[in-house]
């Protein structure tokens, strides 16, 4: 997926186009974007959706997460699927899709709102409290059944926070009997003995978790994991991690 950014004649709004899917990998990468459009305080978004070619539960999830934190994003562009998956997810009232393809008009548009709401607006936005940076880690991690068996994942770590993760290419065995598990359904499930290794491969993290969300479908699953009695030593070394690769 290609993002691409459009200048315009109001200072405080941005115009991207999305070209590709917003699906998996490419909704990762939008919200990479938009982590740090609203670091550096770029928290209007206008989202060309002309070049989209499929959206899905995890791309919505995405952009609302980033409008519950407080970023005015809008849509244009957009086709009868993505409003029919808005209008499905229940999620049309808080994502706007607007009924124009010029950008201009857009803007228009959305000027009109934020003179609406600036006085709501523009001291309500929750930037995050831990820095976190895209990985490839690989990690593994256990839990339990309602009968005691033992479950084995393994998942890459997509982004590390000294909080949590976010995982995919999420993988679970039934250590008795070997069979594979699905693994949809995760949240709230206690995680154990979640492993990785730092890159330099000297600093093991070992601690444990819970799933608190997850979205997509069998191999395009991810999850967010929290982390849960974490020691003080690990938690320094993974925000010294976090750190040294901002850097």
């Amino acid at each position: 997926m290609k993002i691409t950014t459009y200048s315009n004649n109001h200072p405080d709004i941005e115009i991207i186009e999305i070209n590709g899917e917003l699906t998996g990998r490419g909704a990762v990468q939008l919200e990479d974007y938009l982590y740090s459009s609203m670091d550096e305080g770029r928290c209007s978004q206008i989202i060309n959706l002309k070049h989209i070619k499929k959206v899905d539960g995890l791309g919505l999830d995405v952009l609302e997460y980033f409008i519950n934190r407080g970023m005015r994003i809008m849509l244009f562009n957009g086709g009868m699927e993505i409003r029919n998956l808005l209008k499905i997810s229940g999620k049309e009232d808080t994502i706007k899709l607007y009924n124009c393809q010029a950008p201009d008009e857009a803007v228009l548009l959305f000027e009109k709102e934020m003179l609406k709401e600036k006085n709501t607006f523009w001291n309500d936005i929750r930037r995050r409290c831990f820095q976190r940076v895209k990985t490839s880690l690989q990690t593994v991690f256990k839990s339990y059944t309602s009968h005691n068996d033992e479950i084995n994942y393994k998942a890459v770590v997509e982004n590390l926070s000294e909080v949590g993760v976010m995982i995919s290419q999420i993988n679970a065995v039934n250590n008795k009997t070997k069979e594979r598990v699905n693994v949809l359904e995760m949240v709230g499930l206690k995680l154990c003995n979640i492993k990785f290794c730092l890159n330099d491969g000297t600093r093991l993290i070992e601690t444990d978790g819970e799933c608190v969300w997850e979205s997509g479908v069998k191999e395009e699953l991810y999850a967010g994991v929290c982390f849960e009695n974490m020691k003080q030593n690990q938690n320094e070394m993974i925000r010294d991690y976090v750190k040294k690769q901002k850097e």
